[in-house]
C-alpha cells in the first residue's frame, strides 16, 4: 500500500515558501495529528514560533470536550502552550475584527469525514465569506476524504435550506477533500480570498482512508462511525436514538418502542448490499432516551465498497415510521441555531426526503431524482478536484 501523507506532513517542506515570516492563526482541534502522531498545533507552533497569533476552534471545542449540537465552547488562554484559543462555536460563529490583528495567513486543518452535515467545512465556508476582501490568505492543510472521493450519495442541498450544516449545493456524501470543498465555495460565492491548498500526497480518489483515526468529535470515535454517518445523521432529525450515550454512536439505532427482531427482519427483506442489521438492545447514558433500554439494530458493514449508508438509514427510518405509527416522530427545532425549520429538512438540505418517508415511499422510487441531482453536481465540481 502506498504511503499517504496529509497536508500537515507536507507543511514543514513548504512552510518557508507558503507562510514565510507572516503572522498566522491556526484553525484545528487538539486531536488532529500528523502521520508521526504529533498534534497539528505542536507542529505549527514549532514552525511559526511567536508568529502563531492564536488557535481558532470549531464545533465541539478545541479539546473535543463538547458532546452535542449547540453546546457552546468558550475562548480561553492556553497557558501550557502560551497561546490564545478563540472559539468559533461560542457566543458567535464568526470572528471579531480584532482576531485578525497580526494575522496575515490562516492555516486550516479540519478533520472532515466526507459528510456534508458535519459542520467543520461548512463553518469554514462561512469563515471564507467573512474573510472576503480582507486580504488574509487561507492555507488549507488538506487530508484525504476518508469515505473515498468517488462515491456520492444523498440529495443535493438546496439554497433555501442552507445553514451551518449546508453552505453549498453538495450531496450528503460529497466526495471532496476540505481543499476541494473550499475551492468550490470560493467560486460559488465569488469570494475575494487568496486560497492555497497544501495537498495530501499518495491518495487515489477511489480509496477509503481510515488513516490514524483519533477523535474529531466526541461521537465520532472511529472510522466505523464515520462510514455509516452519511445515513445515520438522518436519525438526528427523528426521535430514534442514534446511539449517542453508548459506545457505538451512529452504528446503533433504536428507541424504547422498537422490537429489535421485527425491525431487523424487515430490513433483511430489503437485501441491501454490504450491510447487515443485528437485533440489539442498548441503554443510552445521555442524549435521547437516556437511562432507558432501547430496542433496535446494530448496523454492521462487511462490504464497505457496496454499502450505501444514505439508502440504508432512509429505509430504517421509513420502516420505523411505518411499523410504529404514533410513536415515531420527527424532532422539533431548534437544531444548529435554527428555530423554524425541521431538523430533518436542514440535515437533508431539502424537505423532499421527509415527505417521501411520510408517504412510505421505498428508496428506489426516489433514487432517480437524487441521481439526477448528483450527476449535475459532479459536473459542477469537476474543475475543483485536486486528486486523480
Amino acid at each position: 500500500m502506498a504511503i499517504i501523507l496529509n497536508g500537515i506532513d507536507v507543511l514543514p517542506w513548504v512552510y518557508r515558501e507558503a507562510i514565510g515570516r507572516r503572522g498566522v492563526a491556526l484553525v484545528t482541534g487538539s486531536a488532529n495529528i500528523d502521520s508521526a502522531g504529533q498534534p497539528v498545533y505542536r507542529v505549527v507552533h514549532e514552525l511559526a514560533g511567536k508568529r502563531l497569533q492564536a488557535i481558532w476552534s470549531l464545533q465541539h471545542g478545541f479539546f473535543i470536550d463538547r458532546q452535542d449540537n449547540m453546546v457552546l465552547s468558550p475562548s480561553f488562554f492556553w497557558k501550557a502552550r502560551g497561546v490564545a484559543v478563540r472559539s468559533l462555536y461560542g457566543k458567535r460563529l464568526l470572528p471579531g475584527d480584532d482576531w485578525l490583528e497580526g494575522v496575515d495567513a490562516l492555516l486550516v486543518d479540519p478533520f472532515d469525514i466526507g459528510t456534508r452535515v458535519y459542520t467543520f467545512v461548512n463553518h469554514l465556508v462561512m469563515l471564507l465569506r467573512w474573510l472576503s476582501g480582507r486580504g488574509v490568505e487561507v492555507v488549507v492543510l488538506d487530508r484525504p476524504n476518508p469515505l473515498n472521493g468517488r462515491v456520492l450519495e444523498g440529495p443535493v442541498a438546496q439554497p433555501d435550506h442552507f445553514s451551518i450544516v449546508a453552505q453549498l449545493p453538495v450531496p450528503m456524501r460529497h466526495g471532496l477533500t476540505a481543499g476541494e470543498y473550499l475551492s468550490f465555495a470560493l467560486n460559488e460565492y465569488g469570494l475575494d480570498v487568496p486560497l492555497r491548498v497544501v495537498k495530501a500526497r499518495g491518495w487515489p480518489r477511489e480509496e477509503f482512508f481510515p488513516g490514524d483515526w483519533t477523535l474529531p468529535s466526541p461521537n465520532m470515535p472511529s472510522f466505523a462511525a464515520a462510514r455509516v454517518y452519511p445515513g445515520a445523521v438522518l436519525l438526528e432529525g427523528t426521535n430514534l436514538s442514534e446511539g449517542r450515550g453508548s459506545t457505538r454512536p451512529f452504528e446503533l439505532v433504536g428507541a424504547p418502542f422498537i422490537e429489535p427482531l421485527r425491525l431487523a427482519a424487515e430490513m433483511k427483506r430489503l437485501m441491501l448490499p454490504g450491510v447487515r442489521f443485528v437485533p440489539m438492545f442498548f441503554k443510552p447514558e445521555f442524549s435521547k432516551h437516556a437511562g432507558r433500554v432501547c430496542g433496535g439494530v446494530l448496523v454492521q458493514v462487511p462490504g464497505q465498497e457496496k454499502f450505501r449508508p444514505f439508502r440504508a438509514y432512509y429505509e430504517l427510518i421509513r420502516l420505523a415510521a411505518r411499523l410504529y405509527p404514533g410513536k415515531f416522530k420527527w424532532q422539533a427545532p431548534p437544531y444548529e441555531f435554527e428555530s423554524e425549520r425541521l431538523p430533518i429538512d436542514m440535515i437533508c438540505g431539502t424537505g423532499a426526503i421527509r415527505k417521501a418517508i411520510d408517504k412510505n415511499i421505498p428508496f428506489p422510487e426516489i433514487q432517480c431524482d437524487i441521481e439526477r441531482e448528483i450527476n449535475a453536481y459532479a459536473e459542477a465540481v469537476r474543475p475543483f478536484l485536486l486528486y486523480p
